[in-house]
Protein backbone atom coordinates (compact mmCIF):
# COMPACT_ATOMS: atom_id res chain seq x y z
CA UNK A 1 0.00 0.00 0.00
CA UNK A 2 1.03 3.60 -0.33
CA UNK A 3 0.03 6.79 1.46
CA UNK A 4 -1.25 9.04 -1.33
CA UNK A 5 -1.68 12.81 -0.91
CA UNK A 6 -5.44 12.33 -0.57
CA UNK A 7 -4.76 10.14 2.51
CA UNK A 8 -2.91 12.89 4.37
CA UNK A 9 -4.03 15.63 6.72
CA UNK A 10 -2.84 19.22 7.14
CA UNK A 11 0.26 17.93 8.96
CA UNK A 12 1.33 15.99 5.82
CA UNK A 13 1.11 12.49 7.24
CA UNK A 14 -1.56 9.83 6.98
CA UNK A 15 -4.82 11.01 8.50
CA UNK A 16 -5.83 9.08 11.63
CA UNK A 17 -9.15 7.99 10.07
CA UNK A 18 -7.28 6.23 7.25
CA UNK A 19 -5.67 3.80 9.69
CA UNK A 20 -9.11 2.50 10.68
CA UNK A 21 -10.37 2.49 7.09
CA UNK A 22 -7.34 0.52 5.88
CA UNK A 23 -7.59 -1.88 8.83
CA UNK A 24 -11.19 -2.60 7.80
CA UNK A 25 -10.10 -3.24 4.22
CA UNK A 26 -7.44 -5.65 5.52
CA UNK A 27 -10.13 -7.57 7.43
CA UNK A 28 -12.35 -7.77 4.35
CA UNK A 29 -9.44 -9.06 2.28
CA UNK A 30 -9.30 -12.11 4.54
CA UNK A 31 -12.82 -13.03 3.42
CA UNK A 32 -11.53 -13.62 -0.12
CA UNK A 33 -9.07 -16.24 1.11
CA UNK A 34 -11.70 -18.05 3.12
CA UNK A 35 -13.13 -20.15 0.27
CA UNK A 36 -16.33 -20.31 -1.70
CA UNK A 37 -18.61 -21.54 1.10
CA UNK A 38 -17.95 -18.57 3.36
CA UNK A 39 -17.95 -16.09 0.49
CA UNK A 40 -21.33 -17.47 -0.68
CA UNK A 41 -22.66 -17.14 2.86
CA UNK A 42 -21.44 -13.54 3.12
CA UNK A 43 -23.13 -12.57 -0.14
CA UNK A 44 -26.35 -14.55 0.52
CA UNK A 45 -29.66 -13.15 1.73
CA UNK A 46 -28.63 -13.98 5.33
CA UNK A 47 -25.28 -12.30 4.85
CA UNK A 48 -22.41 -11.87 7.27
CA UNK A 49 -21.70 -8.60 9.03
CA UNK A 50 -18.34 -8.10 10.71
CA UNK A 51 -19.18 -5.51 13.34
CA UNK A 52 -16.45 -3.58 15.13
CA UNK A 53 -17.39 -3.00 18.76
CA UNK A 54 -14.12 -1.58 20.07
CA UNK A 55 -11.03 -0.01 18.46
CA UNK A 56 -7.75 0.98 20.02
CA UNK A 57 -5.03 2.62 17.94
CA UNK A 58 -1.44 3.08 19.07
CA UNK A 59 0.36 5.54 16.81
CA UNK A 60 4.11 4.94 16.83
CA UNK A 61 5.42 7.05 13.96
CA UNK A 62 3.78 8.90 11.05
CA UNK A 63 3.36 7.51 7.56
CA UNK A 64 4.54 10.22 5.18
CA UNK A 65 3.04 11.11 1.79
CA UNK A 66 3.91 8.56 -0.91
CA UNK A 67 5.48 6.24 1.67
CA UNK A 68 4.84 2.53 1.14
CA UNK A 69 3.62 0.31 3.97
CA UNK A 70 2.14 -3.11 4.62
CA UNK A 71 -0.55 -4.22 7.05
CA UNK A 72 0.00 -7.47 8.92
CA UNK A 73 -3.24 -8.89 10.35
CA UNK A 74 -3.70 -11.53 13.03
CA UNK A 75 -6.87 -12.82 14.65
CA UNK A 76 -7.52 -14.58 17.95
CA UNK A 77 -10.65 -15.78 19.73
CA UNK A 78 -11.27 -16.40 23.40
CA UNK A 79 -12.93 -19.35 25.06
CA UNK A 80 -16.22 -17.42 25.14
CA UNK A 81 -16.50 -18.21 21.39
CA UNK A 82 -18.13 -14.86 20.61
CA UNK A 83 -15.53 -12.20 19.93
CA UNK A 84 -12.85 -11.90 17.27
CA UNK A 85 -9.75 -9.97 18.32
CA UNK A 86 -7.93 -8.53 15.32
CA UNK A 87 -4.52 -6.89 15.41
CA UNK A 88 -3.46 -4.84 12.40
CA UNK A 89 0.18 -3.79 12.42
CA UNK A 90 1.12 -1.04 9.98
CA UNK A 91 4.78 -1.55 9.00
CA UNK A 92 7.25 -0.25 6.50
CA UNK A 93 7.32 -2.01 3.15
CA UNK A 94 9.94 -4.83 3.17
CA UNK A 95 11.72 -3.40 0.10
CA UNK A 96 12.15 -0.09 1.91
CA UNK A 97 13.68 -1.92 4.88
CA UNK A 98 16.14 -3.69 2.56
CA UNK A 99 17.27 -0.41 1.03
CA UNK A 100 17.57 1.13 4.51
CA UNK A 101 19.84 -1.72 5.65
CA UNK A 102 21.92 -1.54 2.46
CA UNK A 103 22.38 2.23 2.89
CA UNK A 104 23.53 1.58 6.47
CA UNK A 105 20.77 3.56 8.14
CA UNK A 106 18.25 2.47 10.71
CA UNK A 107 19.73 2.19 14.11
CA UNK A 108 23.12 0.52 14.01
CA UNK A 109 22.54 -1.86 16.92
CA UNK A 110 20.71 -4.44 14.84
CA UNK A 111 18.03 -4.91 17.49
CA UNK A 112 14.52 -3.71 18.13
CA UNK A 113 13.64 -0.63 20.12
CA UNK A 114 10.11 -1.52 21.18
CA UNK A 115 9.46 1.93 22.58
CA UNK A 116 9.82 3.63 19.21
CA UNK A 117 9.12 0.80 16.82
CA UNK A 118 12.53 1.22 15.18
CA UNK A 119 14.01 -2.06 13.98
CA UNK A 120 16.72 -3.07 11.58
CA UNK A 121 16.76 -6.10 9.32
CA UNK A 122 14.40 -7.37 6.67
CA UNK A 123 12.16 -9.94 8.40
CA UNK A 124 8.56 -8.88 9.04
CA UNK A 125 9.29 -8.74 12.77
CA UNK A 126 12.17 -6.32 12.04
CA UNK A 127 10.24 -3.73 10.03
CA UNK A 128 9.61 -0.22 11.35
CA UNK A 129 6.18 -0.04 12.90
CA UNK A 130 3.93 2.92 12.19
CA UNK A 131 0.82 1.96 14.15
CA UNK A 132 -1.03 -0.95 15.75
CA UNK A 133 -4.82 -1.20 15.57
CA UNK A 134 -6.47 -3.60 18.03
CA UNK A 135 -10.08 -4.36 17.26
CA UNK A 136 -12.76 -6.40 19.00
CA UNK A 137 -15.46 -7.59 16.59
CA UNK A 138 -18.47 -9.84 16.39
CA UNK A 139 -19.96 -11.50 13.31
CA UNK A 140 -23.71 -11.43 12.80
CA UNK A 141 -26.21 -12.35 10.13
CA UNK A 142 -28.46 -9.63 8.80
CA UNK A 143 -31.26 -10.92 11.06
CA UNK A 144 -29.10 -10.23 14.13
CA UNK A 145 -28.07 -13.83 14.90
CA UNK A 146 -24.50 -14.01 16.23
CA UNK A 147 -22.18 -16.27 14.26
CA UNK A 148 -19.70 -17.88 16.63
CA UNK A 149 -16.01 -18.07 15.65
CA UNK A 150 -16.23 -21.86 15.91
CA UNK A 151 -18.93 -21.82 13.18
CA UNK A 152 -16.72 -19.84 10.80
CA UNK A 153 -13.78 -22.11 11.61
CA UNK A 154 -15.88 -25.18 10.72
CA UNK A 155 -16.94 -23.63 7.40
CA UNK A 156 -13.55 -22.35 6.33
CA UNK A 157 -10.16 -24.08 6.27
CA UNK A 158 -8.61 -20.61 5.99
CA UNK A 159 -10.17 -19.35 9.22
CA UNK A 160 -9.47 -22.63 11.00
CA UNK A 161 -5.77 -22.36 10.12
CA UNK A 162 -5.48 -18.57 10.51
CA UNK A 163 -7.29 -17.87 13.78
CA UNK A 164 -5.38 -18.45 16.97
CA UNK A 165 -7.54 -19.78 19.79
CA UNK A 166 -6.61 -18.50 23.25
CA UNK A 167 -4.71 -21.08 25.31
CA UNK A 168 -4.70 -23.36 22.23
CA UNK A 169 -8.20 -24.54 23.02
CA UNK A 170 -10.64 -25.29 20.24
CA UNK A 171 -13.91 -23.36 20.78
CA UNK A 172 -15.77 -25.95 18.71
CA UNK A 173 -14.87 -28.78 21.08
CA UNK A 174 -17.21 -29.59 24.00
Amino acid sequence: MRCYPTDTDIFFHMNNANYLANAELARWRTLGGSGDALWNRATSKQGLLFLAVENKVRYIRPIDPMQRYVISTTCTVDNDDKWFYYRHTFQEHPNDAKSRVVRGGGGGSGGADTGTGTCTGTGTDKLKKFAVVDLKAVVKQRDGKTIRPSELMKESDFYRDWITVAANEDPSSP
